[in-house]
């Protein structure tokens, strides 16, 4: 540690502050920033970290104190996650073999949480079938109650009436909380319990949620019970994809007829158990999702962001669209990925052409002339591109092949046929049109 000084400062992280439980709002004007220059030992030149301190209370530490407590927060970090676990899962039988034989629609019983509660009877049953895949299931639903929804004088209520033509509700609820003044340590939102309550267009399970009971039947090998680690999980991952797409058609037509929009699909589904009833087999599945934190981004990327606020700019509409499509891919929702990716490209050859356009002199009027002209999207990336930039799309022949059969099978397909693409569809056409912004940046 050779170097401390102080400068500008664009994040506000104090330790002092940061390790009390207040309540009150507090501001630290006088911000010292304290700079070190750190070589790692995997590092062939030293690097900046920087942390931030009440100057006042600085001046009041000695300096030898002050190094301690940085080289002691340095011993702590790490420039990579230290740890990062997805899933693991545990075998198990029942000893008792008449355990789970009312279970006896399919070979496979799979138990699953989702983050809604679905307003459906405990019990209920549906059959779902899924002609695509040449599916079909039975599913049990189950409204669970969180610990959240009880308090010491009592715990929410299962009872599970209801009407022939109108949602019917509990006639009394509690509601206990907040308490004020809010205590960091509870969550960002105020924490509250009850009886007999839930939270407004809950995607999370705060007060409820509902279980699922998946019977399918699964072409299964003889020896699952002796199948070796890779084998064993690309059949639970197998089973899992499933689930999920039969869960997320649940979803979709439970939204359409509720109109409950908050309830969307989901891109992984929490599986508690999957049990093969004929080799007696289960496997209890932890998804834990989570890794070593990370503590801040780089100061270099806080400079960008605050720069960005500073001068009131917003990240173009093309950018957030294409954030969006990942986010859809992510959620499975392929049709809804197909459209924002093709927005978004749309929305950027637009802009890219009014700005080529109104360099070269054209005014607004001329500009949205030549805009209508040559509306077609394939027209304005071979002919406009051309006129403007000296290159069009089509002389990139490899591109412009899989760009073209993307446009015309799967976008077409989509908007004007209603067809639901694949993931390999998608996936191919989100990495497609972006190379076609990545072409155009080049220009």
């Amino acid at each position: 540690m050779s170097r401390f000084q102080n400068s500008d400062i664009f994040v506000l992280n104090l330790h002092e502050l940061y390790n009390q439980l207040v309540s009150d709002p507090r501001r630290i004007k006088n911000i010292t920033r304290i700079t070190a220059d750190i070589k790692f030992d995997d590092m062939d030149a030293p690097m900046k970290l920087h942390t931030l301190v009440d100057g006042e209370a600085l001046r009041k530490v000695p300096q030898k104190e002050v190094e301690e407590r940085i080289k002691s927060e340095i011993s702590n970090i790490s420039l990579k996650p230290g740890t990062e676990l997805y899933k693991t899962h545990v075998s198990y039988s029942y000893i008792d073999t008449t355990a789970i034989a009312d279970f006896d629609f399919g070979n496979v019983l799979i138990e699953a949480n989702i983050p809604y509660c679905l307003h459906i009877p405990n019990f209920h049953e549906m059959t779902v079938k899924i002609p695509e895949e040449n599916t079909e299931v039975l599913v049990t639903f189950q409204k669970i109650w969180t610990d959240r929804a009880k308090t010491a004088d009592g715990e929410s209520q299962n009872i599970d009436l209801y009407a022939d033509d109108r949602e019917i509700y509990f006639k009394k609820s509690t509601i206990l909380g907040p308490r004020i003044p809010f205590s960091p340590g509870e969550g960002w939102e105020s924490f509250i319990t009850g009886i007999n309550i839930e939270k407004m267009d809950d995607s999370h399970g705060l007060f409820r949620y509902t279980k699922l009971y998946i019977q399918l039947n699964v072409g299964l090998p003889e020896n699952v019970d002796s199948l070796k680690e890779k084998e064993r999980d690309h059949l639970l991952n197998s089973i899992h994809d499933k689930s999920l797409l039969i869960v997320n058609r649940i979803i979709d037509n439970y939204r359409s007829i509720t109109n409950e929009i908050h309830v969307r699909r989901l891109g992984t589904l929490k599986i508690n158990l999957i049990y093969f009833r004929k080799q007696r087999l289960g496997y209890y599945i932890t998804n834990l999702n989570v890794k070593t934190a990370m503590i801040n981004r780089s100061k270099n990327e806080l400079k960008q962001i605050s720069s960005l606020l500073s001068l009131g700019k917003k990240p173009e509409l093309y950018k957030l669209l294409l954030f969006n499509t990942k986010n859809s891919l992510n959620s499975k929702d392929y049709t809804l990925a197909i459209v924002e990716s093709f927005q978004a490209l749309e929305i950027f050859i637009e802009n890219f052409l009014i700005s080529e356009l109104e360099k070269k002199g054209n005014d607004k009027k001329q500009t949205k002339v030549i805009l209508d002209k040559s509306w077609r999207t394939k027209e304005r990336l071979n002919v406009l591109m051309k006129q403007l930039k000296g290159k069009g799309l089509n002389e990139k022949k490899e591109l412009w092949s899989r760009w073209c059969n993307r446009y015309d099978k799967t976008r077409n397909g989509v908007i004007h046929a209603g067809k639901d693409p694949t993931e390999k569809e998608t996936v191919e056409t989100l990495t497609v049109n972006e190379k076609i912004i990545e072409w155009i940046l080049s220009l």
